[in-house]
């Protein structure tokens, strides 16, 4: 808060008046500017912690993705194996025991963070970064909104499908079978969509994080 204060002395004349006046114009300039300058300070300083945590983020994402890959990979091969069996099953063939059970479908989800881009948007710290920084940044946490719906999706899948195939597994009737196999086909599309809303991911990583 700025206080301005009446002269000790009276003012006797204009050139005192205007002498006055612009003592005090100058004093409420510096004033001002040095509270400019240390509001700058302040929203760069927040700026340059925002940034590094929310790369930081990005990274540690980027990096659970990579992890992650082979045990997708690994998932879909699964899947597809499952899929083929329900599919004879379904026909009327018979399936070896052991072949299919519900307990050798595992599906791994990994939660990715963003709470560092959320606080920078809810503090309005966003506001002090670069828009095209932003706008990189904003497309990570998009495609990585999609992953995470898409894994949503998926681990449904696996909820209605395990309690299937773990009532007798080594005895499946084509009911049964027929009954399995959406949440099987759904679950083979909804595993390549995790691979290929990744790999966008990863390039949308890549580009915030230059």
């Amino acid at each position: 808060m700025i206080d301005v204060h009446a002269p000790e002395h009276g003012i006797h004349n204009v050139r005192e008046f205007f002498l006055h006046l612009f003592t005090i114009t100058c004093g409420l300039l510096i004033a001002l500017g040095l509270e400019a300058g240390v509001e700058a300070v302040h929203h760069r300083h927040q700026r340059e912690q925002a940034e590094t945590k929310v790369r930081q983020e990005i990274q540690n994402n980027r990096q659970q993705i990579l992890n992650g890959a082979d045990g997708l990979k690994a998932e879909i091969a699964s899947m597809t194996h499952t899929l083929d069996l329900l599919e004879a099953a379904s026909a009327g063939q018979t399936i070896p025991g052991g072949e299919l059970s519900g307990q050798d479908l595992q599906f791994q989800e990994g939660p990715l963070q963003d709470s560092a881009w959320q606080t920078a948007g809810s503090t309005g710290v966003l506001s002090y970064m670069n828009y095209s920084e932003v706008e990189q940044f904003s497309n990570a946490y998009k495609e990585q909104a999609q992953l995470q719906a898409m894994e949503e999706l998926t681990l449904n899948d696996y909820l209605q499908l395990v309690p299937i195939l773990a009532h007798h597994p080594g005895d499946l009737t084509p009911e049964r079978a027929k009954e399995a196999l959406p949440y099987a086909r759904n679950a083979i599309g909804h595993l390549s969509g995790l691979y290929f809303i990744g790999r966008g991911m990863l390039g949308a990583d890549n580009e915030a994080l230059k």
